[in-house]
């Protein structure tokens, strides 16, 4: 019997995206696969069958010094951290024995790993990627796979890099997946009374500063402003019809409640919000290569969703979220979500391209 392949995916720490694609990995049950992550702590995201391997911290220590690059990096410390670090991470690919390594994201263990004599698979992520770094760890990696569909990549980089791309999209979640509704007073359900509800998704690590919310909860009295996530600035002066949750258990079931979603355009934060169905504006925070706002424009373009280009943009909230109520609730999913057995049988390529050859 032939042995499955042994994959290795490097995610990136900040944010929880990096880690959810290696969870949706590990289950289409497709390979053996070792994931390679900062700190202890995400190792209960996974089965025991998930090989996890702790990197030591890469920020946040005074052993950490930092030279130029002249350009050629985009984050390259030097000190004992980052020895550890390399040094565990070369160390757990030699004992797994990988056929490929996945990278999600970073141009420097991308480049590490090829150096090592392992094939790379590096993700590709919307935003403004053209710098001298990005344009290096795509010309070195053997593939290019992206967390959506082809139909959003931008033009240049499509005319560049198609031989070597791969656009796997975001699996929609089974509905098993979904939690159950709940009794309790906290989750609230949609109705049909005077008041209309908008839940507002935000990112970890949030940009998204009260005042904003405060200024759009006073223009649209007519509405129930529900927040789920971070934010900055003061909460101790609030209107009525705002309220701030924080982070919370089950954020689909706040979602599947609301009359309009407006969310982030972090790309975790946007399959949600497609999941949900719900009639979605996107707003996106402040992320380095403009990130958010590449990927919010790319979803318009291509599927019509709604956006603002940031939350100070002028706004007739009343009006605007009239308008988004009456959209298409279906629409961001159409454009962004594939079933399962699409994203597997897209895995399976780009493995069988890589792998088999």
């Amino acid at each position: 019997m032939k042995r499955k392949l042994r994959i290795s995916y490097y995610a990136h720490h900040m944010g929880s995206g990096h880690l959810r694609h290696a969870q949706r990995l590990a289950a289409t049950g497709l390979v053996e696969l070792q994931v390679a992550s900062t700190g202890t702590a995400s190792r209960r995201l996974f089965e025991d069958n998930v090989q996890y391997v702790p990197l030591a911290a890469d920020e946040g220590s005074s052993q950490l010094r930092f030279a130029p690059t002249s350009g050629h990096l985009h984050y390259a410390p030097t000190g004992k951290p980052i020895v550890e670090r390399f040094t565990t991470l070369n160390a757990g690919w030699e004992a797994f024995e990988p056929d490929l390594v996945m990278v999600d994201v970073s141009v420097e263990v991308a480049l590490f790993a090829r150096l090592s004599g392992y094939r790379v698979a590096l993700r590709r992520m919307p935003g403004v990627r053209t710098d001298r770094p990005h344009r290096m760890a795509y010309d070195l990696a053997d593939a290019l796979f992206a967390y959506y569909p082809q139909a959003l990549e931008e033009p240049l980089h499509r005319d560049s890099y198609a031989q070597k791309s791969f656009y796997l999209g975001t699996p929609a979640p089974h509905p098993s997946q979904r939690s159950a509704p709940q009794s309790s007073g906290q989750i609230p359900v949609r109705d049909c009374g005077d008041t209309r509800r908008v839940v507002v998704q935000t990112s970890l690590a949030a940009a998204v500063d009260s005042s904003m919310l405060v200024q759009a909860a006073v223009r649209s009295p007519s509405w129930s402003w529900e927040v789920i996530g971070s934010v900055h600035g003061a909460t101790d002066q609030l209107p009525e019809n705002l309220r701030l949750h924080g982070t919370v258990e089950h954020p689909e079931q706040w979602l599947d409640a609301a009359d309009v979603v407006i969310s982030s355009s972090g790309h975790n934060a946007v399959a949600a919000a497609a999941a949900s169905k719900r009639p979605t504006m996107l707003i996106p925070e402040e992320r380095p290569h403009a990130e958010q706002a590449v990927f919010a424009r790319m979803l318009h373009e291509a599927g019509g969703c709604a956006m603002l280009e940031s939350w100070d943009e002028p706004v007739d909230w009343e009006k605007k979220l009239t308008h988004v109520a009456g959209t298409d609730g279906s629409a961001l999913a159409r454009t962004l979500l594939v079933t399962q057995d699409e994203f597997t049988a897209g895995l399976q390529r780009m493995f069988s391209s890589l792998c088999d050859s």
